[in-house]
């Protein structure tokens, strides 16, 4: 079979919003070349444990995102739609650099096993492993497994939005909460939060996409008991208040669904936002402070910011 192989050439700050962005039309199976990321240097001790050369040599200085779409799809189409990814992106002020986009038909035996060699185990959180399924990890004490095949829920390996998310998640979780995950795209933060210990957890998303993938990695990870996804908006899809809202997504988008969130929380409930640029913190700060939330911690990694407010009303 044939596809068109598609690089995105993009500045790293923009990476994680394109990749959620690519999930939200339909495409949550991306592979991101960064070297500039400090996990490909192989003087790096951390998480990832590349155990081939080749996965750290890339044929660009650029930040590039590589996806695959079927040859038989529009390619004009397709690149149209990255095109105006791109714009949104930039318009909300951060920096794309180049925003070329490359594309060639190549045949799936030249890349579907290739790819995997990007994807080893690593850490989110205290407790957290991202595991996917072919790969083999030596569990330590306090580890939980969630395992995951690739898709946009890997970000670009540094993963700080959703690293961050479940650091706050860990800090505030008990047994007996509900927990909402919005914007859930492949389950990543409301499986944390099951597996953490959470009494139940929806996961909300307008693609129909991610609700596909999220349900394979709960399913996968025996979460059914615990987890559930609904599509849709939040406000049409539930009704119940939570103990725990998190919302991974754009400022503007946090700022936007604010208004209403006081109505799927509960009083001392907590509001956790990530995905949050360099920037803009204080814009959402303002507003959350003004619907009468209170910022308890505020996390900062590279060009990202992470807030967790706890509900006043």
């Amino acid at each position: 079979m044939n596809w068109y192989k598609i690089e995105i050439h993009i500045e790293t700050e923009s990476v994680d919003i394109l990749t959620y962005l690519l999930e939200e039309n339909g495409i949550d199976s991306v592979v991101i070349e960064d070297p500039n990321d400090p996990m490909f240097d192989v003087r790096y001790k951390g998480d990832w444990d590349y155990s081939e050369e080749t996965a750290r040599q890339f044929d660009s200085e650029d930040t590039v995102v590589k996806i695959f779409v079927e040859a038989e799809k529009d390619i004009n189409e397709t690149v149209g739609m990255i095109e105006g990814l791109l714009k949104t992106i930039s318009s909300n002020g951060l920096n794309i650099g180049t925003g070329l986009i490359k594309y060639e038909i190549v045949d799936d035996a030249d890349w579907k096993d290739k790819w995997k060699e990007y994807f080893k185990p690593f850490k989110i959180g205290s407790h957290i492993v991202i595991k996917p399924s072919w790969e083999v990890y030596d569990e330590e004490e306090g580890d939980i497994i969630i395992e995951m095949d690739p898709g946009s829920a890997f970000g670009s390996g540094t993963h700080e939005t959703t690293s961050m998310c479940v650091k706050l998640v860990e800090k505030v979780i008990t047994p007996s909460d509900m927990v909402y995950d919005i914007g859930c795209g492949t389950g990543i933060l409301g499986l944390s939060a099951a597996m953490l210990g959470a009494k139940s957890v929806i996961g909300v998303d307008i693609a129909e996409d991610a609700i596909i993938a999220s349900k394979i990695n709960i399913e996968k990870n025996n979460m059914t008991d615990v987890m559930d996804v609904r599509l849709g908006n939040l406000t049409d899809v539930v009704e119940e208040k939570a103990d725990i809202v998190v919302a991974n997504i754009m400022a503007d988008i946090i700022i936007m669904m604010t208004d209403t969130i006081q109505n799927f929380i509960k009083p001392e409930g907590y509001y956790i936002l990530s995905g949050i640029v360099e920037g803009r913190q204080d814009d959402v700060v303002k507003v959350i402070n003004d619907k009468n939330f209170e910022v308890v911690d505020h996390l900062n990694e590279g060009e990202w910011h992470a807030i967790l407010a706890q509900y006043k009303g």
